[in-house]
């Protein structure tokens, strides 16, 4: 009795915290919860063993709560996405998006304002390079994402226009057809994702960049050209 009572409130203890985890639908939640519950549910097993007298069947258990105890993710990603950045040049702008902050910079490669970055100029001066750069439809929608993002401004559709302003970001920002090994490194995956995984980190990155929440249009449409070309390829 004594055994299915641990064992039932160790499936309690784990069903508990992992209904928690997933409820927030964040992945780095859910492997939180699975691993507190490894070490919950092993750690009582060894002690259930241990008091009944079974010792060889609690080192082992002793060692799995051990690993799960340890300070490293319990999935590790062949392509960690700590410091993942894209990086783009165009004819004014060498820029850089850092996947994991959201943030976006870029150095300006001629014109008045050559040598400095985006960040260091103030609202008017971005005025002025954007009369400077405007005849180039890729830098100006790049300068665009950035200041959208970073002065709350809107830059919306001329009457009539029929396409998007993700169309129009998309298809400015691309100096030629995405390639399938651009669109894994965008989507920070490894060439043999499958399609549950590239829609996973299509939803993933979309969270953090989509222009509804303060992100870029500029990334937003790359992570949706991204997705297009693997899985319709």
């Amino acid at each position: 009795m004594l055994a299915y009572f641990i064992i039932g409130v160790s499936l309690l203890l784990a069903l508990m915290v992992g209904s928690q985890a997933i409820a927030t639908a964040d992945p780095k939640k859910l492997i939180k919860a699975l691993r507190i519950s490894a070490v919950i549910i092993c750690s009582l097993l060894a002690g259930f063993f241990i008091l009944t007298g079974r010792f060889a069947y609690a080192p082992p258990l002793v060692v799995a709560a051990l690993f799960f105890l340890r300070n490293k993710p319990l999935f590790s990603s062949r392509r960690p996405s700590t410091g993942q950045k894209s990086d783009v040049e165009t004819d004014w702008l060498q820029a850089s998006l850092n996947h994991d902050t959201g943030e976006m910079d870029a150095t300006i490669l001629r014109g008045r304002f050559e040598g400095r970055q985006l960040s260091s100029l103030s609202r008017a001066e971005l005025g002025d390079f954007q009369q400077e750069c405007a005849a180039d439809e890729q830098t100006m929608a790049i300068l665009e994402s950035y200041i959208a993002r970073n002065f709350d401004e809107d830059f919306t559709t001329e009457a009539g226009d029929s396409q998007s302003k993700e169309e129009r970001t998309r298809a400015s920002s691309s100096s030629g057809p995405m390639t399938r090994q651009e669109a894994f490194e965008i989507l920070e995956l490894g060439s043999d994702a499958t399609v549950s995984e590239i829609k996973a980190a299509h939803r993933r990155l979309m969270k953090k960049f989509h222009p509804d929440h303060n992100g870029s249009d500029y990334m937003a449409a790359k992570l949706n050209e991204a997705k297009d070309v693997l899985l319709k390829s």
